[in-house]
């Protein structure tokens, strides 16, 4: 079983703090046993009391469970199990697990079973159809508000827009949240954000906006990709269960880095994955919601798994979810042989495709980065593309490739005309995550 690095391992922590009490618990001299198996980790820690903690981690998530008392998750004593197996594997004996894991791991593995039962389950057709009839008058009404909005919008002009436009679309937003469409309250709580400089940024989504208005109203003459990706930008619920009925994609998948975005209550988190077989990318999308408990990744740092994953219905959609997940120990290097103007071409062929695409990751082979005035660009010898790089992101690139070429994996914005660095490989197939 491969230990996780010390970054995989920082990032499941749910603080600085945690981070910390665990170092100081990464010594033999705290546990009176160490052992794992195929599957998980466990050990007896001593604390202030007479017995001590019983923490085990099932690696295949990785889940974690502690005697302990601590309301965190995962707590201190379950990461400096892992720091300890990061830095001393050897005194980890392989052993049969004790009854108390025994148990806790059967139950993990029924649980498993049901939810793949209930993932093969059809929702009932008669009562989804009702709901979605409610909901969708709720929207006909809620962007009709919109319509409204947009128009007097055009009447007054861009130049209202630091005078009263923001407050009213706050306004708007709360209104398309009772109009159940949470995406586009979103988005129309976005504008509000956009920075005053930037109005081409303003223009483009509010014309998004507009045509997203328009194209609910023909709804019913679109392809069913186009109503799913219709009703998605919205923000109509998808089952679970209908998603992974859809055809899975197997592959090994390589994590390339995350990007966070701040919600009003709390940050969704995007993990960016590259098929290794299929040169495909996807996304698994998780949630931190102010006040809940912390919950584990679906993907760790620089993880590689062999897994199924199905994509959500709509046009150049890259959202999935995953069927089967396994966490590997050894990462193939990925191979890649576009370069810049083939990835440019590709990645604004599904802007032309799908009008409603933020951002497009792309995979540029052999580049090297190049000193574009005061900025940065990625260059493979015939095309340039100019880099959004921050100091503490360029240090990083050239400690991993020594200033070499190597591979990259990028996110083109569509919105504000940028292109923001995931990760790096460099020439002996070692990746670095450079984002998230």
């Amino acid at each position: 079983m491969q230990a996780l690095t010390p970054e995989q391992i920082t990032a499941l922590a749910p603080d600085e703090g945690s981070v910390k009490a665990a170092k100081n618990l990464v010594s033999t001299s705290k546990w009176t046993l160490l052992a794992h198996n195929d599957r998980a980790l466990w050990g007896l820690c001593q604390g202030s009391g007479k017995n001590p903690y019983q923490t085990a981690i099932d690696m295949s998530e990785p889940a974690f469970k502690c005697s302990c008392p601590s309301r965190k998750f995962p707590c201190k004593h379950a990461l400096a199990l892992l720091f300890m197996h990061a830095q001393h594997g050897a005194q980890f004996q392989n052993d049969t697990p004790p009854d108390w894991l025994a148990e806790w791991l059967d139950k993990r593995a029924q649980n498993a079973v049901k939810k793949a039962a209930k993932a093969e389950t059809v929702p009932d057709p008669v009562a989804q159809q009702k709901r979605q009839n409610a909901r969708l008058q709720k929207a006909t009404d809620g962007l009709a508000d919109l319509r409204l909005w947009l128009d007097d919008m055009l009447r007054n002009g861009l130049i209202s827009w630091k005078n009263e436009a923001q407050e009213r679309c706050r306004e708007l937003a709360k209104r398309m949240i009772d109009a159940q469409m949470p995406a586009l309250s979103g988005a129309v709580a976005q504008l509000a954000d956009t920075p005053s400089e930037r109005q081409d940024v303003l223009l483009h989504r509010l014309t998004k906006l507009s045509l997203l208005e328009q194209s609910f109203q023909n709804i019913n003459q679109l392809p069913q990709n186009w109503q799913a990706e219709i009703l998605a930008r919205l923000g109509f619920p998808i089952a679970k269960e209908t998603v992974l009925a859809n055809t899975p994609v197997m592959d090994i998948w390589q994590h390339i880095g995350t990007t966070h975005h701040t919600l009003e209550r709390g940050e969704s988190h995007t993990h960016w994955l590259c098929g290794l077989g299929t040169g495909q990318f996807a996304y698994l999308l998780d949630f931190t919601i102010q006040g809940a408990p912390a919950t584990v990744p679906s993907v760790l740092q620089g993880g590689t798994y062999a897994g199924e994953l199905c994509f959500y219905d709509g046009v150049q959609q890259k959202r999935a979810l995953s069927k089967t997940w396994e966490l590997l120990d050894t990462a193939p290097p990925i191979s890649g042989s576009l370069n810049i103007a083939q990835a440019w071409e590709m990645a604004h062929s599904a802007f032309a495709d799908n009008p409603f695409l933020t951002v497009q990751p792309m995979a540029l082979a052999q580049v090297n980065l190049w000193r574009d005035g005061e900025a940065w660009a990625l260059s493979d010898g015939a095309s340039m593309l100019p880099l959004e790089l921050s100091e503490t992101q360029l240090r990083r690139v050239l400690a991993h490739t020594a200033g070499a070429d190597f591979m990259a994996f990028v996110l083109r914005d569509f919105e504000f005309g940028e292109t923001r660095l995931l990760a790096v490989q460099n020439g002996a197939g070692s990746l670095n995550i450079v984002v998230g």
